[in-house]
């Protein structure tokens, strides 16, 4: 069936992960959908405190104080004022960061009972502890809008949540500090990403150093080599799997990679999105009822066309470990925030070289690249394909799972001697001549234990190619 909960942190999602894919891709986001959006946006902002709450007078939104959405309403506003040039959100958001310098206390407490809506909730807690499912996870939202507009207020407070975290959360040998209260396992990454963007734009090593370190040491116990993250930290529940942190470590690997020269980071990022990410996308549906039988009787348009909608979601929370994909809205548009950055790394164009660091499919008006994976049993490899259309110099990185004996290249179908700089292919400019990397896929088999079940995974490459044992219920994988 179809529920609605969490409007109010699916409006941060929505604009955040929309209008990151527009401008990755050129989509266009329907111009009613977007007025209807913004709109809800405006509404959910429109109170005393100036934070992105339900109104107490709305139809079928309960009141709720949600902390936890801080970071997805400054996300939405944000990403109106990068793509949108909003005058509005700009002014909306400067209101919401002198509330929350107002309400954070030197400790990084949160003093709550300071707030309107607080007061008209008539609840006893006055203060919020600082953890990672709330101001944790702001950092990166905060981040983002300083480099946005260069407002102050999100540095200073960046500043003093960052501050917190950095001895609280992470810890210089990179292991799961005992001072960390974080339980979440998506608010814990987006710490870490937080802290990392933070440490980037002040330059302050010591950040850097424990987040890197956090990858290494932590990180994959989080989020498994199959992708696997369960919503709550370290716990194994299969019932709880969820893509959403899985698209956040991608991440993570990917910033790691690109801004602390760890080019190995970039096999991890296109394991977890073709192993997890890509298969959790769901391509089918049963028939969904509406929990509201009667408005759907009704004709109500929430509940209309439920099984085509859901079609092309990231199907964020797991019944299995590898089976019973359910779309979940803010799964959904994490996974999206994850993919349209990893799109925008597959190829970096340097002077006269053109760089292939993901092995992906990318066009633009200097190159084309395409990636295929043959699947027959005297043709077990993987092919990237780069041509140039404008002469350039071509680097291809080489996973590190590849071996090195099987590498193959041909410029225009002719075979030219392999040259290995670093991690990566290099040829030297041809004109337009396409140039094909060839590399074998080593098969291997691997085990996780997630709950009371033992899965094993038959690798191929990077990929997952089948699973024992098997659901029947909206598989991730084949059976194997």
């Amino acid at each position: 069936e179809m529920v609605f909960f969490g409007n109010i942190h699916n409006l941060g999602r929505w604009w955040d992960a929309m209008l990151r894919l527009e401008a990755a891709t050129g989509f266009e986001i329907p111009a009613h959908l977007e007025a209807a959006m913004l709109a809800n946006l405006q509404e959910s902002f429109d109170n005393p405190d100036h934070l992105c709450l339900s109104a107490f007078d709305h139809a079928w939104l309960k009141p709720e104080l949600d902390f936890h959405s801080l970071r997805e309403s400054l996300l939405a506003l944000n990403a109106l004022v990068r793509y949108r040039g909003s005058v509005w959100a700009r002014r909306q958001a400067r209101l919401m960061l002198e509330t929350l310098a107002r309400i954070t206390r030197d400790d990084a407490t949160w003093d709550v009972a300071a707030l309107d809506y607080h007061r008209r909730l008539a609840r006893p807690e006055a203060t919020v502890e600082p953890n990672v499912s709330n101001h944790g996870r702001l950092i990166e939202a905060l981040v983002w809008f300083y480099q946005a507009t260069g407002e102050p207020l999100a540095y200073e407070l960046a500043d003093r949540y960052a501050s917190f975290h950095v001895e609280h959360t992470v810890s210089a040998d990179g292991s799961f500090p005992t001072s960390s209260t974080a339980t979440h396992t998506h608010s814990y990454l987006g710490t870490l990403r937080g802290l990392w963007l933070w440490g980037m734009l002040t330059g302050q090593r010591e950040y850097l150093q424990r987040v890197a370190d956090t990858y290494r040491v932590t990180v994959p116990k989080a989020v498994l080599e199959s992708g696997f993250a369960c919503h709550d930290l370290w716990k194994d529940d299969p019932h709880r799997g969820e893509v959403g942190s899985t698209s956040d470590a991608a991440q993570l690997a990917l910033w790691i990679a690109r801004d602390g020269g760890v080019g190995e980071h970039l096999d991890d990022v296109e394991r977890l999105v073709r192993a997890r990410l890509v298969p959790a996308q769901i391509t089918g549906s049963p028939p969904i009822r509406a929990a509201d039988e009667a408005k759907a009787a009704a004709g109500a348009d929430e509940y209309a066309r439920l099984d085509e909608r859901i079609i092309g979601a990231i199907g964020g929370m797991q019944l299995e470990p590898h089976a019973g994909k359910k779309h979940t809205t803010d799964v959904t548009a994490a996974a999206l925030h994850c993919l349209t950055d990893v799109y925008g790394h597959i190829v970096e164009h340097t002077g006269a070289d053109v760089a292939v660091r993901l092995h992906f499919d990318w066009e633009d008006d200097r190159v084309q690249v395409r990636s295929v994976r043959s699947d027959t049993a005297t043709d077990d490899a993987g092919c990237v394909t780069v041509t140039p259309r404008v002469p350039a110099n071509v680097r291809i990185r080489v996973p590190r799972w590849a071996p090195r004996e099987s590498l193959r290249v041909t410029v225009g179908e002719r075979p030219v001697p392999l040259r290995l700089v670093g991690d990566f292919v290099f040829v030297s400019s041809r004109g337009r001549a396409p140039v094909e990397l060839r590399y074998a896929l080593p098969r291997r088999t691997s085990r996780e234990r997630v709950g009371e079940v033992e899965v094993e995974y038959h690798w191929r490459g990077d990929e997952i190619v089948g699973v024992t044992p098997q659901s029947a219920f909206y598989p991730m994988y084949p059976d194997a």
